[in-house]
């Protein structure tokens, strides 16, 4: 290998490792802020343009499509994007040969969660999903058959995302207290062997 190709080739590994710092900086004490921020914008956006977007769009069609668009977003990226982030899940679902629905998850974190990130979500999570459904009973009492529609999607979308999570952190507890006793009794093995 000549010494040109030596000097390229440690070029290439130096910008990597400062690539890497640079994230690492991004990420101090592992909390994710931008994260934070997509969560909470997120929600807002929708609570928002149920209240007010009436306001400044005439036609309620399009005010309509916009909220539903605006539903669709913080469904998929809570599922997909913030949840992975802030507490390292992400879940789907899969239809079993039998037909029934099983939830699957994929955890990131190999340690523990944030305590600031997990905080952020759950309660930005469960309180959206409580405002929505809070939405939804008063336009019972005030028979609004489109508001309730529209209401009730943004409460089953965050109550099935609330549901999912819940599920994943009930399975990601489970699977720690597995991993903790096969990790307790291969250790006990390895010290009786010992002596």
């Amino acid at each position: 290998m000549s010494k040109q190709q030596q000097e390229i080739e440690m070029h290439d590994v130096q910008q990597q490792d400062t690539y890497l710092s640079h994230l690492d900086l991004l990420k101090e004490d592992d909390s994710h802020p931008i994260m934070w921020l997509l969560h909470i914008l997120l929600k807002a956006c929708a609570f928002f343009s149920y209240l007010f977007l009436g306001y400044f769009i005439s036609n309620m069609f399009y005010e309509m499509i916009i909220l539903l668009i605006c539903h669709g977003i913080d469904f998929y990226l809570v599922k997909n994007v913030t949840g992975r982030f802030l507490i390292g899940v992400r879940w789907y679902t899969d239809l079993s040969f039998h037909g029934q629905e099983i939830y699957k998850y994929e955890f990131y974190n190999k340690g523990e969660v944030n305590a600031i990130d997990s905080t952020v979500f759950w309660y930005c999570q469960f309180g959206s999903s409580c405002l929505w459904a809070f939405f939804v009973f008063a336009n019972i009492f005030q028979f609004g058959l489109i508001d309730i529609f529209l209401a009730g999607i943004g409460a089953c979308l965050n109550w099935i995302n609330l549901w999912g999570y819940y599920k994943g952190s009930q399975e990601q507890q489970k699977k720690m207290r597995n991993i903790k006793q096969f990790l307790a009794k291969k250790g006990a093995k390895y010290l009786i062997n010992q002596k």
